[in-house]
């Protein structure tokens, strides 16, 4: 069932987004979607959405690309309950209530690709901390977008202020697909990938742990030359991820 339905006040869920028809969820929405619908996964791999809402713009994703799954979650039961009504024959999507980042790091399958738009600044200290380190252990994808350095949190529901920093964590060896001045707002793509260049270029003594975990590396708490490796281009980097990828 689709339509230009509109839902009550408790299912309004990510973006305060209650129609379902795709054309008329806001223009700045359909941009950030859009993006992600040019980097979804080539071969089958989860797709999963944190903080979907009703699923309007996640059920526009699955309907582009059937030979994927999608898994969209949502805090508000409301929000979900309404959109399985609306889109519940489109068979590649499913909707899901949690009732924290933790429990959807929990149901989340190992090298899933993530989109998460709007979402981390929206995140207690306790939630992100939670998303850095026991959802995106379960991430190989993400396509993420916020607002950048906000000053003026007080007045909005934001809880957190996000700059190059904190992306450079989260996201070690980002991809920058937009940024806007004046609104602040950015829209980021990561894929894991080992940047042994990283470690080769900023590795001194006693920092082996925090270059491990920049440079994506397995094992990130093991030090030593054990997994040391020579110094190789970006370009033959890029090409391996780009291999792992496909």
């Amino acid at each position: 069932m689709t339509g230009a339905a509109s839902a009550p006040d408790d299912a309004r869920g990510q973006y305060r987004t209650t129609t379902t028809e795709w054309a008329r969820v806001p223009p700045y929405v359909r941009f950030r979607y859009e993006r992600a619908r040019e980097l979804l996964p080539r071969n089958p791999m989860p797709v999963v959405e944190l903080g979907t809402g009703i699923g309007v713009a996640l059920a526009y994703l699955a309907r582009s690309r059937p030979d994927l799954k999608f898994v969209g979650y949502e805090l508000s039961a409301a929000a979900v309950d309404f959109g399985r009504k609306h889109f519940g024959a489109i068979t590649n999507l499913r909707l899901e209530a949690v009732a924290d980042v933790r429990e959807v790091a929990r149901r989340m399958s190992y090298g899933s690709f993530l989109i998460a738009l709007e979402v981390l600044e929206h995140l207690d200290d306790t939630s992100l901390d939670v998303f850095k380190r026991e959802l995106m252990a379960r991430v190989d994808e993400c396509v993420f977008s916020h607002p950048y350095a906000q000053q003026n949190i007080e007045g909005t529901d934001h809880l957190q202020s996000l700059d190059i920093y904190d992306i450079f964590e989260i996201f070690p060896g980002f991809e920058t697909l937009f940024i806007r001045r004046h609104s602040i707002k950015f829209i980021g793509h990561w894929r894991r990938c080992p940047r042994g260049y990283v470690r080769e270029f900023l590795g001194v003594a006693g920092e082996d742990k925090a270059i491990a975990a920049i440079a994506n590396v397995e094992g990130a708490a093991t030090s030593g030359p054990s997994w040391r490796q020579p110094l190789r281009s970006l370009a033959g980097w890029a090409t391996r991820c780009d291999k792992q990828r496909s």
